[in-house]
This record gives C-alpha cells, sequence and structure tokens, in this order.
C-alpha cells in the first residue's frame, strides 16, 4: 500500500513571500496614492535635510518654499535620506517607502517566535503600516531598530545591537528604550564600549559634508524644536495622541504635567525587572520588548496615528505570547479599529474639535501595555518555567 501522508501545503496566505507581497502592495498603492494627490510634505521635509546638511542651514527651521510643517529628527537622519533625495522626488519617495517596508518586515524575521507567529504579526501591523506609508514616515525603520537592538544583542558580541541602538536615539530618541535589554546582554562592558563608539560615529559622520560647529549646533537646535513641540501639543494647538493627552482630556486637566506621567510610567516600566531569575527566558524577554515597543509611543505628545506602526509591533508580539484567548478576541478587534483611525475617517470635523477623538487611539495600546507588564511581572505563574529552545534566525 501506498503511504499516506497527513501534511498539507500550506494556504498562500500562511506563506511568508505572500505576506511580503502585501506590505510591498500596501507601499505601492499609498505611494501612487501620493503621486496622483501629490502629497508628499512629510517626504519633502525629509529629503530637504539632506540639503540643508549640505548648505549648513538649519534642520528644524520653516522653508515655506518646500514643505510645510518643519523637521523634527536628528542631524544624523540628512544622511539616511541622503540616497533617496538624491533622486527625483517621486522615485526617491517610492524607494524611501520601499526601504521603510522592507526594513521593518525583515525585523520582524529576526524575532526567536515560530514562522507562523511572525506572519500573524505581519497581518496584525497591516492597518499601521497603512497609516505610515501614506504619511511617508520613517517610524516603520525607527520600530525596525528598536527590534533589531534586541534581536541582535549577543550577536557579533553586541556590536550591532549597540549600533541599531545608538542610531535610533540619534535619529528619534525613541531608540532609547533599547536600554531596556541592557540586562539581557551577556558581555555588558563590551557593550557600553560599542555603544560609545557609535555615539562618536554617527555624532561626527555629518561633519564630513558640514562642518563640526554646524552639526554640533545642530543638536542644541534639535532639542530646543522638541521641546517647542512638546509645549505646542500640551498646550492644545497641536495633536496630543499620547496615553499622557487621553488622560489629560479625560480629567479635563493641564496639571497632569508629561513629567509626573513619565515618571509613572518608568516605574510602571520597570516593575517586572524584579523577576531577575528570568532574565534569559526567550519569552520574558520578548515581553520586554513588547513594553518597550508599546512606552516610546504612548508617552510621547508627539505621538501620531502613523507613529503607532512602533506600537503594533508590541502589539504583535503580546498577541503571539498571550495565553489568554478571550482577551485577545477582545482587545485586538478594538485595537485594529482604532488603528484604522475611525474617527477621522467617519467624524472629521468633530474629531478635530474634540480632541479626546484623537487621543482615545492611545487607550487599547495602553490597555495592551498594562497586560504586558502583568504578565512579565507573574511570568513564573503564566508562562511555563522550562521554555523550549527556540533558535533566533539571521537576519536576510
Amino acid at each position: 500500500m501506498t503511504n499516506q501522508t497527513n501534511h498539507f501545503a500550506p494556504k498562500f496566505y500562511e506563506d511568508k513571500r505572500f505576506v511580503f507581497i502585501l506590505w510591498i502592495c500596501v507601499t505601492l498603492i499609498f505611494v501612487i496614492d501620493s503621486w496622483v494627490t501629490n502629497r508628499l510634505n512629510n517626504y519633502l521635509i525629509f529629503e530637504n535635510t539632506f540639503r540643508n546638511l549640505l548648505h549648513q542651514q538649519s534642520f528644524y527651521a520653516a522653508y515655506p518654499d518646500f514643505h510645510e510643517d518643519a523637521n523634527h529628527y536628528g542631524p544624523i537622519f540628512s544622511l539616511i535620506i541622503a540616497p533617496f533625495a538624491a533622486l527625483p522626488n517621486s522615485i526617491g519617495l517610492l524607494f524611501w517607502n520601499l526601504f521603510n517596508c522592507v526594513f521593518l518586515f525583515k525585523a520582524v524575521q529576526t524575532l526567536p517566535v515560530s514562522q507562523k507567529d511572525r506572519l500573524i504579526f505581519c497581518y496584525i501591523a497591516i492597518p499601521c503600516l497603512i497609516e505610515s506609508m501614506l504619511n511617508q514616515q520613517f517610524n516603520a525603520a525607527a520600530g525596525a531598530l528598536i527590534i533589531l537592538n534586541y534581536t541582535q544583542l549577543n550577536k557579533s558580541k553586541g556590536f550591532f545591537s549597540a549600533m541599531f541602538m545608538v542610531l535610533g536615539v540619534f535619529v528619534k530618541l525613541y531608540g532609547i528604550v533599547g536600554l531596556a535589554f541592557f540586562f539581557f546582554c551577556k558581555d555588558k562592558p563590551r557593550y557600553i564600549l560599542y555603544s560609545l563608539f557609535w555615539a562618536l560615529v554617527f555624532f561626527t559622520l555629518p561633519m564630513l559634508l558640514s562642518s563640526p560647529l554646524f552639526v554640533t549646533e545642530s543638536y542644541f537646535d534639535w532639542f530646543a524644536s522638541l521641546m517647542e513641540k512638546n509645549a505646542t501639543n500640551v498646550s492644545g494647538v497641536g495633536i496630543d495622541m499620547s496615553i499622557m493627552g487621553f488622560f489629560r482630556e479625560i480629567f479635563r486637566t493641564q496639571n497632569l504635567t508629561n513629567s509626573i506621567c513619565i515618571a509613572i510610567g518608568a516605574l510602571m516600566f520597570l516593575i517586572p525587572y524584579i523577576n531577575y531569575k528570568f532574565y534569559q527566558k526567550k519569552r520574558f524577554q520578548l515581553l520586554i520588548l513588547s513594553s518597550a515597543l508599546l512606552f516610546p509611543v504612548l508617552f510621547s505628545t508627539g505621538a501620531e496615528d502613523c507613529t503607532f506602526i512602533i506600537s503594533i509591533a508590541g502589539v504583535g508580539i503580546w498577541y503571539v505570547l498571550e495565553k489568554n484567548k478571550l482577551l485577545k478576541n477582545i482587545l485586538l478587534p478594538v485595537l485594529l479599529i482604532t488603528a484604522c483611525d475611525f474617527p477621522l475617517l467617519f467624524f472629521p470635523e468633530f474629531s478635530k474639535s474634540h480632541r479626546i477623538m484623537l487621543s482615545m487611539l492611545s487607550f487599547p495600546y495602553f490597555l495592551v501595555w498594562i497586560r504586558v507588564l502583568y504578565n512579565a511581572y507573574r511570568y513564573k505563574a503564566i508562562f511555563v518555567e522550562k521554555e523550549e529552545h527556540i533558535s533566533t534566525p539571521m537576519l536576510a
């Protein structure tokens, strides 16, 4: 008799290549949309930073002849955008969005989970990927830097992990959450030295195309621009989609300052670290990674709908680790509905005049973050102590 096999070919939507093509299609659709509507403003802000580097003009001033709004990224960003800025704007935008899309997708492939779990993550991220591609943002790459900071932590003795962490800090400051993984590092002194090395590299690199004085002054200008943007968002003039903005709107008070909220958030973030016995457990580390991806967006007044592509990475990790199926089936759909930015989509005028409609976007993410902290704190009771060995794939 012919032996029958129980193995069936995977369905097309379970194929990594299909999901990758789906991400690429999402990217291309919104690149074409930007071309058709001539809505390239964010990309024009970015590509103008390279021109400003060459001409030694302020990265953070207004340039109404080129674009609306202003840049808020660090000086090193002007070199990241350089290859794209050298192209015609329409072509540069195409490759810029593709870079962000592919970089995040590849970073996800390095997570120490099953391929099925990675695919689940990629499907969950699609609504936020749409927002990010629609707005031509760097946030997908910023999320990738945080993920790679963790997944490459003990490879090549931490050399590249330190690079991803420091680059994230020098571009957007969000990368500072990479310090959360320091306790999982096997060679801490070497990691510190590598971090100092990369800090020196990224600080001085723009000087090769400019001048030491201009670049040094630009860092002071950068922090000043971030402080100004923060003040604008908190005052009500700008849009504050952070959890801090949500609670300020709920309690109808401006006395709930950022410093108070961030201090409370930081203390909550640190609670799971009392479980020092589990520092080398993969699931525990992934919970901390999830928390680190959620925290900077939740506690940043600069958070926008397109910024949550960073946090959705944390949500994806929570989802594949979560043991409570009922909670997963309730919380994830609510989060994905808000991730589609339905208040602005269906009630644009009402949402703009009622700030809580915009800040409520952060609340489901906040609930996920609280659950992640709880799972990490109660790790011994929730997860089996003896984890299966999961090898971390290399970055393709």
